[in-house]
């Protein structure tokens, strides 16, 4: 095998392993804190696209995993209506997944990734919560 094969091995069991790594600890925590979901909405991320699971949830709470599947770094942020206040969830590299509770009202919410020109790209999207 070549320098450049044996770095790029190394480089994908590194990406991995943290992948890994990033699973066991959200586990460790979600069971920690023992909340349980009424919903699920899987969240994924991609050049230049948010993809979601469900287009409608139910209010409450709302199991989210967000998804960087793309090849460029990207978070995510929620927004109630035209409420002032945002919810961020963390900037992800490609590859990592995030997994939270977050506690949604009924209405509509607007996701999108706050990096620069991301928006003007497409990577925004609406999500409907019911009672």
């Amino acid at each position: 095998m070549s320098a450049t094969a044996l770095r790029r091995a190394g480089i994908l069991l590194l990406v991995a392993l943290s992948a890994v790594l990033v699973l066991a600890v959200r586990a460790e925590q979600a069971a920690a804190h023992h909340v349980h979901a009424g919903s699920y909405l899987q969240v994924t991320e991609v050049e230049y696209r948010i993809l979601l699971s469900e287009g409608v949830v139910k209010a409450g709470p709302v199991h989210l995993q967000q998804i960087d599947g793309g090849m460029d770094p990207h978070n995510l942020n929620l927004r109630y209506g035209t409420s002032p206040t945002t919810t961020a969830e963390p900037l992800l590299n490609p590859g990592q997944l995030n997994s939270a509770v977050v506690y949604l009202r009924p209405g509509v919410y607007h996701l999108w990734c706050s990096l620069p020109g991301h928006w003007k790209l497409g990577m925004h999207a609406v999500l409907k919560v019911v009672r």
